[in-house]
């Protein structure tokens, strides 16, 4: 087998199975080595750097995960929060900015950006006032006879599906 980067003969081999589909990496050792996969002593493996490689990522450049930096403003080392689960102050955010994101994102469910939650009588509150807005607007729609734009309100009424106290 090739390597991947440079068609030497490969002697790293990594196998992705994801839903019955395979995919395979393979690696001359100077490439392994280049990409921080091949440690200089046993217990050295670099497992962020393997995992993001053989998860669809090895055209991207791999950087170790620095698990031991520090805010330099107040001090929190990574690992703190790794044991707490708090951050110390709004710059760790920036300071460990790619060490969290993975974890945003798998708590999040895929994204970054947190969106919240509302109580389900606020939520309900919301959707009867969106939909008495979208009745008016449908009443206006109608009396200047925009049949078009009366059809698209009335269907986002009818995907509200909540009727409203008159």
């Amino acid at each position: 087998m090739k390597c991947h980067y440079c068609q030497n003969p490969a002697s790293v081999h990594l196998t992705k199975v994801v839903n019955k589909t395979i995919s395979e990496v393979h690696l001359c050792e100077a490439c392994a080595r280049e990409k921080n996969l091949i440690p200089d002593s046993p217990n050295d493996l670099n497992v962020p750097a393997v995992l993001q490689l053989a998860f669809g990522q090895a055209s991207a450049p791999i950087r170790p995960v620095q698990m031991e930096s520090t805010c330099p403003v107040c001090g929190t080392p990574y690992a703190h929060f790794r044991a707490q689960g708090r951050l110390g102050c709004p710059h760790d955010y920036d300071v460990f900015r790619p060490l969290l994101e993975p974890i945003l994102e798998r708590v999040q469910n895929g994204s970054i950006r947190h969106v919240g939650k509302l109580p389900g009588r606020h939520r309900r509150r919301l959707t009867i006032a969106r939909r008495v807005e979208l009745e008016s607007n449908l009443k206006l729609a109608i009396e200047v006879e925009d049949y078009e734009k009366a059809a698209k309100l009335r269907n986002a009424i009818r995907e509200l599906g909540v009727e409203h106290e008159r």
